[in-house]
C-alpha cells in the first residue's frame, strides 16, 4: 500500500497542468530574460558573420542568471503539487483514504512528492532551454578561423581536442547549475506546502515562497551583506566564494530542505488528528 500511496501521488503530481505549466514557464522566462541578446540575432544582425562558438552555452547561462528567471524561480515549482495536501484536507476525501493508505504513509509520500515535483519542475525547464536554444541558435554558430598552411595542420588536432574538453567542462558545469536549481525547487515547493498547511490557505501556497524569497534577498543585501548565504539568489548564482564551492551551496539547501520537509510532515500529521 505504501508503494502504491507514493505512485499515487506520483501520478496526480506529474500528471497535472501544474507541472506542465511550471516547466513551459522556464523557457518563457528565460527567453525574456535574455531578450536584449536575442533581439539583435532575429533581426539579422549576425547573418554574415555567424555567432560565436558558444554562445549557447553562454546564452543559458546568461538566462539562467537573469532577474526575470530568478523571479519566477519561487513560484513556478509550487504550481504542481504545493496544494495537494490541503486540497485533499477540504474535501471528504482524506476520511475515506486515510484508513486505507495510512496517516505516516501519506503525509511520507506529501512530503517526498512535493519536493521532487517542485525540483523537477525547474530541472527539466532548464534542459527544455537548452533545447530550444541549440535548435534556434547553434545552427548560426560558427567555427574559429582556421590558421593558414601548415600551421593549422599542425595544431588541427590539439585544437579539435580542446573544443571538446570545454564543451564538456561547459555541459557539467550546466548540469551542476541545473542541480542547484532542483534542490531550490525542492525547497520551496516544501515552503509552499508547509505554509499552506498553517494557515490553511491555498493562496498562501503560491505566495509564501515568493514573499519569504525576496525578504531573504532584500534583508541580505541591505542588513547583512556579509552573511551571502541568506541570499537565495546567491545559490543559484553563486558570486562570493563558497566554502566548498558549489558542494557547499548543495549542503546548505539539503539541510534546509530536511528542516522544512520536517516540519511540513509534523503540520500535516497534527492536522490530520482531527480527521
Amino acid at each position: 500500500m505504501e508503494k502504491s500511496v507514493f505512485l499515487a501521488d506520483v501520478n496526480r503530481a506529474f500528471g497535472s497542468w501544474g507541472f506542465l505549466i511550471g516547466v513551459i514557464g522556464m523557457p518563457i522566462a528565460a527567453f525574456f530574460g535574455v531578450f536584449d541578446q536575442i533581439l539583435p540575432v532575429c533581426q539579422g544582425a549576425y547573418a554574415e558573420t555567424g555567432l560565436e562558438q558558444g554562445f549557447v552555452i553562454r546564452l543559458v547561462f546568461t538566462a539562467l542568471s537573469s532577474k526575470i528567471v530568478l523571479l519566477v524561480l519561487p513560484i513556478l515549482c509550487v504550481i504542481p503539487f504545493a496544494t495537494a495536501f490541503l486540497d485533499d484536507y477540504k474535501t471528504r476525501f482524506l476520511r475515506k483514504y486515510l484508513p486505507r493508505a495510512g496517516k505516516k504513509k501519506y503525509v511520507t509520500a506529501k512530503v517526498i512528492v512535493s519536493a521532487i515535483s517542485g525540483g523537477l519542475t525547474l530541472f527539466l525547464g532548464i534542459i527544455l532551454v537548452l533545447f530550444l536554444f541549440t535548435i534556434l541558435f547553434r545552427p548560426l554558430e560558427v567555427p574559429p578561423e582556421e590558421p593558414e598552411g601548415s600551421a593549422y595542420e599542425m595544431q588541427v588536432t590539439e585544437t579539435e581536442q580542446t573544443v571538446d574538453v570545454t564543451a564538456q567542462q561547459n555541459l557539467v558545469t550546466l548540469l551542476s547549475y541545473a542541480f542547484v536549481f532542483f534542490l531550490c525547487g525542492c525547497l520551496w515547493s516544501l515552503v509552499g506546502g508547509l505554509l499552506a498547511a498553517v494557515t490553511m490557505s491555498k493562496y498562501m501556497a503560491y505566495a509564501s515562497p515568493f514573499i519569504l524569497y525576496f525578504m531573504l534577498v532584500i534583508i541580505s543585501e541591505r542588513y547583512f551583506k556579509n552573511i551571502y548565504v541568506l541570499n537565495p539568489q546567491e545559490w543559484t548564482n553563486p558570486v562570493a566564494q563558497w566554502p566548498g564551492g558549489i558542494w557547499g551551496v548543495v549542503l546548505l539547501i539539503l539541510e534546509l530542505m530536511i528542516a522544512v520537509g520536517f516540519l511540513y510532515r509534523t503540520i500535516m500529521e497534527r492536522k490530520l488528528q482531527d480527521v
